[in-house]
């Protein structure tokens, strides 16, 4: 189990533990219930933790989670602490020792995940500026500057052999940039679970390449042309067909931070008198990216009988699971006390706050790094390598040089092996993106980078 992903996952884990013991449930229940739902490799920990209570192997819940926390590696050291004072606070007879220990594992948790943030950030300049260097320099060394050697015979008459020149350019440097995005994305403490299921069904128009390719070629044009011809169009095809998709993930996310913001004004409003359907109602309706999730949850609860709990989470469940288990435990808790389920709202109000604020600094600190690569992708290399074959011709016939055939075709291939595997890299850094979004980056970037070097390409010198 990766210690560092763990660790990302204990401000979700100590906010789901507070909205159940606030709300009136045990600490028994509330590992249950991760065990149950929680993230997933804090779910494989409380389970053992479960598992060793039902087997007889521990007395309690506590004692055998309060064991497996101590065993915890010195990288997660913080999740072990924060879920210990959770366990402290449920032990508390004092409500307000108890609510300012959980607002202190709060805290803490959040410290742990800012602190692993600065120093991930901080080992991404080294591989990023390594691919960066690597990705444009040697397929530009080797393109313009070969030919240079010849000249006047001040290296010999020895030259790289053609086929040498295709396999570093097509095969080493591709390889090499691929396994450095493989190891930040495996390094990567902050990618989600979501991030590593396959789902390549969008990638299908691109097939769309291959007819067009062979029908270019039929039409016997330059062969210069024919990967911008067929792989551009298709690119496009698979845009369209997927910007509905992506579309609604993003009004998904924007959704489910919004709902987050939210649930502090909800616990306001409760604190003021307004029970929790008036006060959920309201205080989503006040938000643009709400208005419609807040009259479909307007109408589920006036058709649910009672069944507060299945409207929210028919409604809510969709754009965030752990959104409506917090809403279901704030309506569990104002059946039996308003007020206290206000100051429940409060307080997950103030984690969400807290825990956008910290990865809205990470995804600042990123977005440098993300905007260079993607930059690299699109323009900046296309443009080097294209005014390098512009500067081919003109070196070939000084130095005597034969240039190699098809020159433009090979660098057009590697520039789509690029964008490619940039947008893996890219995908990896962060949250991460999920298959369908990697191929969305992959389909606006290689048209842009191809067009790019086509341009510069033609350009005579």
């Amino acid at each position: 189990m990766d210690s560092r992903r763990l660790l990302n996952e204990s401000p979700s884990v100590i906010g789901m533990m507070t909205s159940i013991l606030q709300s009136g449930g045990s600490i028994d229940t509330a590992i249950r219930t991760i065990a149950e739902s929680g993230p997933r490799n804090s779910k494989k920990l409380f389970e053992e933790a479960v598992r060793n209570t039902d087997t007889k192997g521990s007395d309690s819940l506590t004692n055998s989670l309060s064991g497996i926390m101590t065993d915890l590696p010195k990288e997660a050291s913080g999740y072990g602490r924060a879920v210990m004072m959770m366990i402290s606070a449920s032990e508390s007879a004092d409500d307000e020792t108890k609510d300012r220990m959980m607002r202190d594992a709060a805290d803490m948790a959040l410290y742990s995940v800012r602190e692993m943030g600065e120093y991930y950030g901080a080992s991404l300049t080294v591989p990023c500026m390594t691919v960066f260097g690597i990705g444009i320099m040697i397929p530009m060394i080797l393109m313009s500057i070969m030919p240079m050697l010849s000249i006047g015979g001040m290296f010999g008459s020895k030259t790289l052999d053609q086929g040498m020149i295709v396999m570093i350019t097509l095969v080493i440097v591709p390889s090499f940039i691929l396994a450095v995005a493989l190891f930040i994305r495996e390094k990567n403490p902050f990618l989600g679970t979501d991030c590593l299921k396959a789902d390549i069904r969008y990638a299908f128009p691109l097939i769309l390449s291959i007819p067009l390719a062979i029908a270019y070629l039929l039409t016997g044009s330059d062969q210069d042309w024919l990967l911008l011809f067929s792989l551009a169009p298709a690119c496009i095809a698979s845009l369209v067909l997927m910007i509905e998709v992506m579309h609604r993930e993003n009004r998904r996310s924007k959704s489910e931070l919004s709902l987050m913001d939210t649930v502090f004004d909800l616990g306001n409003r409760m604190l003021s008198g307004n029970n929790f359907e008036k006060a959920g109602i309201d205080s989503m309706r006040t938000r643009d990216g709400l208005i419609e999730l807040s009259d479909s949850l307007s109408r589920e609860f006036a058709l649910c009988r009672g069944d507060i709990a299945s409207a929210i989470s028919s409604v809510i469940d969709p754009v965030s699971s752990e959104m409506s288990m917090a809403m279901q435990n704030i309506m569990i808790c104002s059946e039996k006390n308003n007020d206290d389920a206000g100051k429940l709202a409060v307080t997950l109000g103030k984690q969400f706050q807290n825990r956008n604020a910290t990865q809205k600094e990470l995804n600042l600190k990123l977005k440098s790094m993300t905007d260079m690569m993607t930059g690299t992708a699109m323009f900046f290399a296309p443009m080097v390598l294209g005014m390098s074959v512009s500067m081919l011709e003109p070196l070939s016939g000084i130095s005597g040089f034969v240039a190699l055939q098809g020159t433009s075709v090979i660098l057009e291939t590697y520039l789509i092996e690029l964008s490619l595997l940039i947008s893996i890299l890219v995908s990896s850094l962060g949250n991460g993106e999920g298959i369908p979004k990697m191929i969305w980056r992959f389909c606006m970037m290689c048209p842009v980078s191809l067009l790019v070097f086509t341009i510069c390409s033609s350009i005579s010198l």
